[in-house]
């Protein structure tokens, strides 16, 4: 355990890893375009360590220095100040290169330095989840069938079994490389996206489909999964994005399960409406307090158990976002983890303790793990 000289515990120096933007953001003093960054900076008073943001532009490796901004609580302004390397890692930012290094690289630097971090790894490929999840049978008979995507073929063997099927580029997130695929009444075929807008796009034979899929998918290594038969909300798609983190203890604690709802039409729930797991189950579906609250008990037991398996399988983790769904039989699926959950959905649906818990708890583990040996 790390001492100062009058034997009070040291405070961990903790660097936060975003992205260049937010750190053009801070030191600009665009307080109102950083949310998560500001509540941060919140928690940090509670939690009391010496906290700093940075990006992948802020080190210089010859010098074992990061220009780093932090919070002036007294001037209230952000300040730039050079900081030595971190006792502990948070990393909050995307894939990202410059013209000298990418993150990857950074944060391999790191981990051969012996750094400490929140999370054993920073990404999830959704096939080696897959491969990994059906080793364990308690957890094999919760995965929707999912298959290495290939080509035509693949297309012909899914959708024989399903009515309806996803395809998701490996290392996508919040929804961006996701197309789903179904015959169409008429005839032909139907691939849905959405980005900004719910796209459908038709097609005459499968090879139009694979193409476009190809065409949407470049570069990615691609899944293609059955659909499940989800509950839905007035036709539209629903499904859970679980906060769960460490507490200061080294506990993994539940933060909040808010239940997402995809726009018409869409093949995601992403940038739907969001509510809370009670006020979704009683208001929406009708379900009592006790039917609602052994619902949560369920999801929160399989909840628990992907975590526990994924630190198994991976090393620690601090935070993960783990998205699930409950399909119209009663039954809960897994359907991915994310090691850098947005926060999304929490931030919508969450307000007061519950908010405050959700980024304070990260920089209790931060101290918890730079006390562990």
């Amino acid at each position: 355990m790390s001492r100062s000289v009058c034997g009070e515990k040291k405070k961990p120096l903790v660097a936060v890893f975003i992205s260049q933007r937010n750190i053009t953001n801070l030191k600009m003093q665009r307080k109102d375009n950083n949310f998560k960054v500001n509540q941060i900076v919140k928690a940090n008073r509670l939690a009391d360590t010496t906290l700093f943001f940075f990006s992948v532009n802020s080190i210089d490796f010859e010098k074992s220095k990061i220009n780093g901004m932090y919070f002036d609580d007294y001037k209230n302004i952000w300040v730039e100040k050079s900081f030595p390397f971190p006792d502990v890692l948070y990393d909050r930012v995307k894939r990202v290169k410059t013209f000298n290094i990418t993150g990857d690289e950074i944060r391999k630097k790191f981990d051969n330095m012996g750094i400490k971090k929140i999370n054993s790894r920073h990404y999830f490929d959704k096939l080696d989840l897959y491969n990994i999840f059906m080793l364990d049978e308690n957890l094999n008979k919760h995965l929707p069938l999912t298959k290495h995507y290939q080509g035509v073929d693949d297309l012909k063997d899914m959708l024989n079994q399903f009515n309806k099927i996803y395809l998701k580029g490996c290392r996508g997130s919040r929804g961006k490389q996701v197309l789903s695929v179904a015959s169409h009444p008429d005839g032909g075929y139907e691939l849905r996206s959405y980005k900004n807008i719910i796209a459908v796009e038709k097609a005459s034979s499968l090879l139009e489909i694979d193409n476009l899929i190809k065409s949407h998918l470049a570069g990615n290594r691609i899944i293609v999964q059955q659909a499940i038969d989800l509950i839905t909300k007035d036709d539209c798609i629903v499904d859970f994005r679980a906060e769960l983190q460490k507490d200061g203890n080294g506990r993994i604690t539940i933060t909040a399960i808010p239940a997402r709802v995809g726009k018409i039409d869409s093949p995601i729930t992403t940038r739907g409406a969001c509510y809370s797991f009670e006020s979704f189950f009683e208001q929406i579906m009708g379900l009592s307090e006790k039917e609602t609250a052994a619902l949560k008990s369920k999801f929160e037991a399989f909840l628990i158990n992907i975590y526990n398996y994924l630190e198994k399988s991976y090393g620690p983790f601090g935070e993960l976002g783990i998205d699930v769904a409950l399909d119209k039989s009663g039954k809960l699926w897994f359907i991915e983890c994310n090691a850098k959950s947005a926060k999304v959905s929490l931030c919508k649906t969450a307000r007061g303790e519950t908010l405050q818990k959700a980024f304070l708890q990260p920089l209790e583990y931060a101290k918890y793990i730079h006390e562990q040996k």
